[in-house]
């Protein structure tokens, strides 16, 4: 086996761990999958209904994978791998990668320090009105029971009477009661908060961040694009480029955007 054909077969048993240990995803309506449209000397795989393209140039081979991850966003998502054949170190980063039509118009991917930003404002968004939403529940436990009722009657002399009215009486079990009740729904809150803060952190540690790969070496991770309306008013009717730029080499891959149903 030659030195091109041993690190295909290195590459390919990289790219099938990383899809292996990548978690399942929820689509989102959002969402877009990417037909491949291969070119001369690309090869197109398939795993478990999953398709990937491989790009092959004198220092480099590139692999997209149509697989999707779960970003607190719900962003549309790729992964991609690279593996270094040259003899000098390369760079990989999100801003070498972009989406651009016919006319050059391009969609750049968005960084981790982009979305991470986006995903703690968001939490704290949500913890700040959890908090508020504890403050009134735990006000509100003060354990007054207060209602309406209506009378009527006869009196001794036989004069007919009715009328209307109102009561209120404090309840200190009824007040225990609600102070707990408060207290398990705003820590239910939190706790929501928390799993949500957790899975997001955790999936966006696995996006493409600036790599250096020196000779041999190989990185594989997500790369993620909100697609903006001119390109939306293209899906299913005109295909895309998607640019890996490593080093002095240009990845293209020719792919249709299909949107999630």
């Amino acid at each position: 086996m030659n030195y091109r054909g041993m690190c295909f077969s290195i590459f390919s048993l990289a790219c099938a761990f990383a899809y292996a240990v990548a978690a399942p995803a929820a689509y989102a309506k959002d969402q877009y999958h990417l037909k491949f449209l291969p070119e001369e000397g690309q090869k197109l795989f398939w795993s478990k209904g999953v398709p990937s393209i491989d790009s092959a140039a004198a220092d480099s081979i590139v692999r997209i994978v149509d697989s999707k991850d779960r970003l607190p966003d719900d962003q549309t998502t790729f992964r991609v791998t690279v593996l270094n054949i040259g003899e000098a170190a390369i760079n990989v980063a999100p801003e070498n990668v972009w989406i651009e039509d016919s006319e050059g118009n391009r969609v750049v991917m968005l960084s981790f320090e982009e979305l991470d930003g986006r995903h703690r404002r968001d939490i704290k968004r949500r913890q700040a009105l959890a908090a508020i939403g504890g403050a009134l529940s735990a006000g509100s436990a003060n354990g007054y029971t207060s209602g309406s009722f209506n009378y009527n009657g006869t009196a001794s002399n036989g004069t007919h009477f009715n009328g209307f009215g109102t009561y209120s009486a404090y309840d200190p079990n009824l007040a225990a009661q609600q102070r707990q009740a408060a207290a398990a729904q705003s820590q239910s809150a939190f706790n929501a908060i928390q799993v949500r803060q957790l899975g997001g952190e955790e999936a966006l540690n696995g996006m493409i961040r600036q790599t250096t790969l020196e000779p041999g070496e190989i990185t594989s991770g997500i790369l993620a694009f909100d697609l903006p309306r001119e390109f939306r008013k293209k899906v299913g009717k005109e295909a895309v480029t998607i640019v890996v730029r490593i080093g002095s080499s240009d990845h293209k891959f020719q792919v249709e955007l299909a949107e999630l149903s």
